[in-house]
């Protein structure tokens, strides 16, 4: 049987409701025979700020590079975006604790930049059509969490990859706490910081309303990056076999940088794909 690994991240560094929450979307995804899981909390791991420092991009980077990394700062950059790479579909949660996500949320999307169009380099498109599902979490119903989760969209399309939501389903009906993704809130929690703030048992209404909704959000993501994942890898491989007409991905055709001697857009000059123009040249 065909497989499909969902990737969990968490941008929280305090194991608490975030993780609790990527985890139950994780949990409920895995139920699928399909699926397999893996779950990594951003607090963990060793991530240091992006300088915009250029390294990664193709006309530095090496062509013979095994896996992405940050060629600034010895940090864990390269662990995670293996991770991420080698997933079918990703699961990003983050607290919401100023309007945004988490500072280690986005330091972890700014080191993802080299699988966009810009860096061009040799990990460019790898996160093309894999889907991805949001998780945010606030202190009370409106605190940011459709804010921070249009950032984790925008961010995402940039990449090529495909956002899903929490669409309603037979097993988790409406009402939800959001269809979009799970814009989730501890509001009703007996300790809104607490680690399963998220959920029922924490709710300190009867009933338990928003921990029902906020359940509900969280297992219909999971699901629905699940089948989105498995969807996308079948009808890539069906597209495959049938030979249908694509267009060739390649962010530049002409390049104006020069390149180093063995990196990636060299390769690509060598190989006729790319034209190195001159800077100062009007061509």
């Amino acid at each position: 049987m065909e497989k499909v690994k969902i990737l969990g991240v968490c941008g929280s560094a305090r194991h608490a409701s975030t993780e609790w929450g990527v985890k139950l979307a994780l949990e409920t995804a895995k139920k699928y025979s399909y699926v397999e899981t893996d779950f990594v909390n951003l607090g963990d791991y060793k991530l240091i700020p992006c300088t915009g420092c250029m390294k990664c991009f193709g006309w530095q980077q090496p062509a013979d590079a095994e896996r992405p990394k940050c060629y600034e700062f010895e940090d864990d950059a390269e662990i995670l975006l293996t991770k991420m790479m080698e997933s079918d579909g990703l699961i990003l949660g983050t607290p919401i604790y100023t309007l945004g996500v988490t500072a280690i949320s986005r330091i972890f999307m700014e080191k993802a930049h080299m699988f966009g169009p810009m860096s061009f380099d040799k990990f460019s498109g790898r996160m093309r059509n894999k889907p991805i599902g949001v998780i945010t979490v606030g202190g009370v119903d409106i605190a940011g969490q459709e804010v921070g989760g249009q950032d984790i969209w925008m961010w995402a399309q940039g990449l090529g990859m495909l956002p899903v939501g929490s669409w309603p389903t037979v097993d988790d009906p409406n009402p939800q706490a959001s269809v979009h993704g799970a814009f989730v809130s501890t509001c009703d929690a007996k300790t809104i910081y607490g680690k399963e703030a998220l959920s029922k048992a924490a709710c300190r209404t009867i009933p338990p309303t928003q921990g029902w909704r906020n359940e509900k959000s969280l297992r219909n993501v999971g699901r629905h990056v699940a089948v989105a994942a498995m969807t996308l890898k079948l009808g890539k491989k069906a597209f495959e076999t049938g030979k249908y007409e694509a267009p060739e991905i390649l962010p530049f055709t002409r390049y104006a940088v020069k390149p180093k001697k063995g990196s990636w857009v060299q390769k690509l000059i060598d190989d006729g794909k790319v034209v190195y123009v001159n800077k100062g040249k009007n061509e």
